[in-house]
């Protein structure tokens, strides 16, 4: 087993790595001049190549990556320029809000998914089947930026259920809007994955000896279906989470969430190149650290892999 996280931990550093360098050559390739940014349009070439001096700009290629790759090693990110704050605590501070964000949204996809998902494996070609699956194909497809002003518009504008976005106190009144927003394509989705899996594993020959034994329902979906199936939930969920986890742009823009994607949707329209590296890194972080979790539970599960 230490053989195998071992090996899963550093495969994961090789993925941040890869990461950390493609994002280094993207950055150096976007359009404008960091210098110009931070000096004003106004700048002169001396004030110019002084701030280019003091960040390494005027340096080699090679140079610069080297001295980035030695800077993200010590947790050194560089300075915000839009925010003139380390870019490391300016990720920090907005990292609370976009994990209140992540778990509502997990919470709710799961909640409205999984029920959905079994009740129509039970009913399977019946009329909640044929429903759930058009609602769940129509959920799937709808943009998040549309549905999220749809649910604005009537929950919050015209109803009056909701806040019209932002951040406040009680926290459930405002996180809901942002929440569902996420979860109803998500739950859409563990739907249609629930109803598959189990549909496949309920047509196993185990599970058909198991009803030719005269196992009870109850014990034959406790011991035979259900962990047959939550092996792939397992796999989605860190998916998920970790993708939440970095930030989800276009749902905390449209609500004005005070999250590291509304943050990175600013640092963008400003140019500000430390900030948008350093949100690119720190959201693959938390996706590679939810797949390195989700392999190491796999390992716990299945001693098939603990003895490859």
């Amino acid at each position: 087993m230490l053989r195998v996280a071992f090996e899963k931990v550093m495969w994961s550093l090789v993925d941040l790595l890869a990461i950390l360098t493609i994002t280094f050559i993207l950055s150096y390739l976007l359009p404008g001049d960091p210098a110009r940014t931070i000096a004003g349009p106004h700048a002169s070439v001396a004030d110019l190549m002084r701030i280019r001096t003091q960040l390494g700009l005027n340096k080699p290629l090679y140079v610069q990556f080297g001295l980035y790759l030695w800077h993200v090693a010590h947790l050194q990110f560089g300075q915000s320029i839009e925010y003139g704050t380390p870019v490391l605590a300016a990720l920090w501070s907005r990292f609370p809000a976009t994990l209140e964000l992540a778990v509502t949204g997990m919470v709710l996809e799961l909640a409205i998914g999984l029920p959905v998902g079994f009740l129509a494996a039970r009913k399977q070609g019946g009329v909640f089947d044929r429903v759930s699956g058009a609602a769940g194909m129509a959920a799937v497809s709808l943009p998040q930026f549309w549905l999220g002003i749809v649910l604005l518009f009537f929950l919050a504008f015209k109803w009056r259920l909701f806040p019209i976005g932002g951040y406040g106190s009680p926290l459930w009144w405002y996180v809901f809007l942002p929440g569902l927003t996420l979860g109803i394509g998500g739950a859409a989705y563990y739907a249609q994955l629930v109803r598959a899996r189990l549909l496949e594993v309920m047509n196993k020959p185990f599970v058909t000896t198991a009803r030719a034994k005269g196992v009870r329902t109850a014990q034959l979906y406790k011991r035979h279906i259900v962990p047959n199936v939550l092996s792939t939930l397992v796999t989605q969920i860190g998916m998920d989470l970790g993708y939440f986890m970095a930030g989800v742009v276009v749902v905390e823009t449209v609500f004005g969430w005070p999250g590291i994607g509304l943050q990175a949707w600013t640092a963008i329209q400003a140019l500000d190149v430390p900030l948008i590296m350093g949100t690119v890194l720190f959201g693959a972080f938390w996706i590679v650290a939810a797949n390195l979790v989700v392999d190491l539970t796999y390992a716990l599960m299945d001693p098939r892999i603990r003895v490859r």
